[in-house]
């Protein structure tokens, strides 16, 4: 049986491959990094968790479903609403 981690759970979400990268490089020592390359699967990511992310790093601009309709139904789910996410852009 494996040892659920201690280290901070973050979910990076960003349709942009090099911001992935230099995300993960940054944080893959000191965090448990999942990454999702859009709004729906970063959604689907968290609800299918068995031990939700303390932190979200989301991307406002990405296709389909933008950061921000992602953090509306993030924040209007009980189960979902005290997690804290920053929004990241390249702008």
């Amino acid at each position: 049986m494996t040892k659920p981690s201690s280290k901070p759970r973050i979910l990076i979400v960003d349709d942009a491959l090099t911001n992935l990268k230099m995300l993960i490089t940054m944080l893959e020592g000191d965090y448990d990094i999942t990454v999702a390359t859009d709004g729906a699967i970063a959604l689907q990511a968290v609800k299918a968790a068995s031990q939700k992310p303390d932190l979200i790093l989301l991307d406002i601009e990405m296709p389909i479903v933008d950061g921000y309709k992602v953090c509306v139904k993030l924040k209007v789910n009980p189960n979902t609403k005290e997690i804290p996410i920053i929004f990241l852009t390249a702008k």
